[in-house]
């Protein structure tokens, strides 16, 4: 049955269509002087030369000149572009993006918009593939090949749907069961033990829901503390229940944790049952907690480590300022990531029992005996 449902999730996930955008992108340059007649266009260019670096007010600057694919030059000047300040390795042979504004008299200026890391991301993304391959064999592969449905999942499904105006937190919850229905069996294999933490990741995933759900209103956040939850909403007309969104984000980012553990604990049943196959279901269920009570220790300074990782930059913007630590807390940017921090590391230790319990049930002595009893 379990097979089933999962390629029922594959099918679905295969033909789910991609979300394709379709919008004008407003650009903003920096003030030129220079009167525009068009929007401005990105081109993607190489650096032939570099004319001059420096040292302005403390920021190094650097003038060069760039070549695009047609083989037309630009000269570009990094202090006149938003990227003033930011020192990137510019050096002959660097591909960077530029913006292009032509003036009302035909005359081009060419701004600095970022660096083209295509290749590089490429090289990486294949660097990573093949370590996971070489290192995990079938089972890496079979983890790629999950993470290509994740994906997958979230932009043809998840953010499609919240876009065109669908509840995030519902969206979520659907998406998250599709990735795991896809996911377990092809990174774990097919077995009764898979199906177990399937059903424990998705008990905690509801667990997720509302335990998110209710430290959100207990601390009265609401959704828009970043800019850009600010400019999303704005942008597709106010359509989109920040509040929901936040949540969203909460749920998904539990989901992979929720798996760890659910998976971890399965296991363990599994290995203290095979170790030991006249122990007694209480003492199976004790024996499991404890090691769980392990996992929850290193994964719960883990998931804190990973929520703090994603905002330092936030947390030491705050602190090099001379606000209070109350106020500090207070300011809703800081609280949202204690909150989700909170509420994640809450739905993971209350996974723990409730893995357990399911894979104990699966693995039971009486069941054992009812399906084979020659060997109990």
């Amino acid at each position: 049955m379990f097979r089933n449902v999962f390629l029922a999730f594959l099918l679905v996930t295969l033909f789910s269509p991609f979300i394709s955008f379709a919008q004008a992108e407003e650009t903003l340059m920096p003030e030129t002087g220079l009167e525009a007649t068009t929007a401005p266009q990105d081109i993607h260019a190489t650096v032939v030369s570099v004319e001059e670096e420096s040292i302005v007010d403390g920021f190094p600057q650097i003038r060069f000149t760039a070549k695009d694919a047609q083989g037309k030059t630009y000269e570009v000047d990094t202090r006149e572009s938003y990227t003033e300040g930011l020192r990137y390795r510019i050096k002959p042979g660097t591909n960077v993006l530029l913006q292009v504004l032509e003036g009302a008299e035909g005359e081009d200026r060419a701004f600095l918009a970022d660096i083209d890391r295509t290749s590089s991301l490429v090289w990486l993304t294949l660097l990573f593939a093949g370590l996971v391959i070489s290192v995990g064999y079938w089972r890496g592969l079979s983890a790629l090949l999950g993470l290509g449905v994740t994906c997958a999942v979230l932009f043809g499904f998840v953010f499609r749907l919240i876009l065109d105006g669908h509840d995030p937190v519902l969206v979520t919850v659907a998406g998250s069961m599709l990735i795991l229905g896809a996911n377990m069996p092809l990174s774990h294999g097919w077995s009764r033990r898979t199906a177990l933490s399937f059903l424990s990741t998705a008990a905690g995933l509801l667990l997720s829901l509302l335990v998110s759900w209710l430290f959100t209103f207990w601390a009265n956040l609401s959704g828009l503390a970043s800019e850009e939850s600010v400019f999303l909403f704005w942008n597709i007309g106010g359509a989109l229940n920040p509040q929901g969104l936040l949540l969203a984000a909460f749920i998904l980012g539990s989901v992979g944790v929720l798996d760890d553990i659910a998976i971890a604990q399965g296991e363990a049943v599994h290995e203290i049952r095979q170790a030991n196959p006249s122990i007694s279901n209480r003492n199976l269920f004790g024996a499991s907690l404890r090691l769980g009570r392990h996992h929850i220790a290193s994964t719960v300074n883990t998931l804190v480590l990973a929520y703090v990782g994603s905002a330092m930059p936030l947390l030491l913007l705050f602190m090099t300022s001379k606000v209070g630590m109350v106020d500090f807390l207070n300011t809703e940017l800081v609280a949202e990531e204690v909150v989700r921090t909170l509420a994640g590391t809450f739905a993971l230790v209350a996974t723990v029992p409730i893995a357990t319990a399911l894979s104990v049930f699966g693995n039971s002595k009486t069941r054992l005996q009812l399906r084979n009893p020659d060997k109990e």
